[in-house]
C-alpha cells in the first residue's frame, strides 16, 4: 500500500494556537509529537506500506520538512494551493512516475491532523478495507457517531459489499442539529473520516467521468495552477459509482474545535484537561492550555482557556467552534 498524507491545508479552528501560517497539523496538543508526526509515525516501518508521501505546498514546506527531518518519507510540494482533489491527482502522478506505483496497487489517502485510537485497530481495518479497493472500489472509512456533531459530514450505508465494507447509499453534508441527533441512533449513518483508498486505475477512470480536468495532470506540460480548486469529496467521491464504506471501530476526531480537543485528551478527577502551569481550585470540565505564565482558575466550569504569547482565549466549550472569527 502507498500512503499519501495531506498536509497542505490551512485553518484557524484552534485559534489562538493555530494560525493561517501555522495550522493545526503542526500543533502538539499536549503530546510529544505534532499531529503531523503522529500521522506519519503510524505508518513508518509497517510491512504493508511501500511508500509514504506527504503532500504540502510552498507555504508550509519549511514546516513540514523541519517536522519530518530524518523520517523516511517523500515530501511533495504543490506549486500553489488548489484544495484536495488537485493535490491528490498530483500525488498519484508522482507515485506513478517516481515510486513504481502500479495500476492495481492500493493507495491510501488521509489527512495529517486527526487523533485516532487505538492505532493498531485503525491500521488493521485500513488493510482489510483496502481489499475492496483492489476489487475496483473507492473505499471510504466511516466512524459510528458518538454524539450529534454538526461539524462533520456523514455517510449512509446500504447493502454489504464484502466482509468489511458496505455500499454507500449517499453522502450527507454537515447536517443541522435535529438531523445529527437522528443519525446518532440510526445504525446506517457514519461520520465521514476523510480517509479513503483506491487504485490509480480506478482513480483515473472515475476522474475521467466526474472531474476530467484533473486528468490533464498526466500531461507533464500542464500547469498545476490551472486546475480549479475543489475538494476530492465534491470532485469525485460524491459522484463516483463504485464507492463503499468500511466502518472502523476506533475513537476518532478531526479536531475541528477546542471542544473536540477536550474530548480526546486525558482528564483529571475534576474532568479538567490541563497543559502547562495550571493551578485550579473548584474548577470543573475545563480545557486549560498554559504558555509561559501560570494560569490560576477559581470556580470555573465548562470553559476553554488558551494562553499564548500574543493572545488569550476564554470561551464556553460549547461555542468553541466560533473562535475562527477572531483570526479574520
Amino acid at each position: 500500500m502507498h500512503v499519501v498524507i495531506l498536509a497542505g491545508g490551512g485553518g484557524t479552528r484552534l485559534w489562538p494556537l493555530s494560525r493561517k501560517d501555522f495550522p493545526k497539523q503542526f500543533l502538539h496538543l499536549g503530546r510529544k509529537e505534532s499531529l503531523l508526526k503522529q500521522t506519519v509515525s503510524r505508518f513508518l516501518g509497517k510491512s504493508f506500506v511501500k511508500t509514504i508521501v506527504v503532500s504540502t505546498n510552498t507555504t508550509f514546506e519549511p514546516l513540514v520538512r523541519k517536522e519530518l527531518e530524518g523520517f523516511d518519507v517523500a515530501v511533495l510540494v504543490e506549486p500553489c494551493r488548489r484544495n484536495t482533489a488537485p493535490a491528490i491527482g498530483l500525488a498519484i502522478r508522482y507515485l506513478e512516475e517516481c515510486c513504481n506505483l502500479q495500476p492495481n496497487d492500493p493507495v491510501l489517502i488521509l489527512p495529517s491532523d486527526q487523533l485516532i485510537e487505538p492505532e493498531s485497530v485503525f491500521l488493521d481495518y485500513l488493510i482489510r478495507g483496502a481489499e475492496a479497493a483492489v476489487k475496483g472500489q473507492v473505499v471510504t472509512f466511516g466512524i459510528r457517531p458518538t454524539k450529534p456533531e454538526i461539524g462533520y459530514g456523514y455517510i449512509r450505508i446500504g447493502e454489504k459489499f464484502d466482509s468489511f465494507t458496505y455500499r454507500v447509499e449517499k453522502f450527507v453534508e454537515k447536517p443541522d442539529l435535529a438531523h445529527a441527533r437522528a443519525y446518532v441512533s440510526d445504525p446506517s449513518y457514519y461520520w465521514n473520516s476523510g480517509v479513503f483508498a483506491f487504485t490509480p486505475s480506478v482513480f483515473w477512470a472515475e476522474a475521467e467521468l466526474c472531474y476530467p480536468q484533473i486528468c490533464q495532470l498526466k500531461n507533464k506540460s500542464f500547469a498545476f495552477q490551472e486546475l480549479d480548486p475543489i475538494s476530492i469529496d465534491y470532485a469525485l467521491l460524491e459522484k463516483a459509482q463504485n464507492v463503499v464504506v468500511c466502518p472502523v471501530p476506533v475513537s476518532w476526531s478531526d479536531i475541528g474545535s477546542w471542544e473536540n480537543v477536550y474530548e480526546m485528551l486525558d482528564k483529571d478527577k475534576n474532568q479538567n484537561v490541563k497543559i502547562g502551569q495550571v493551578v485550579d481550585i473548584a474548577t470543573k470540565n475545563c480545557l486549560i492550555f498554559g504558555g509561559k505564565r501560570v494560569i490560576s482558575t477559581l470556580g470555573l466550569e465548562d470553559l476553554v482557556i488558551i494562553d499564548t504569547d500574543d493572545a488569550l482565549l476564554i470561551a464556553k466549550k460549547s461555542q468553541s467552534q466560533q473562535v475562527r472569527m477572531f483570526s479574520e
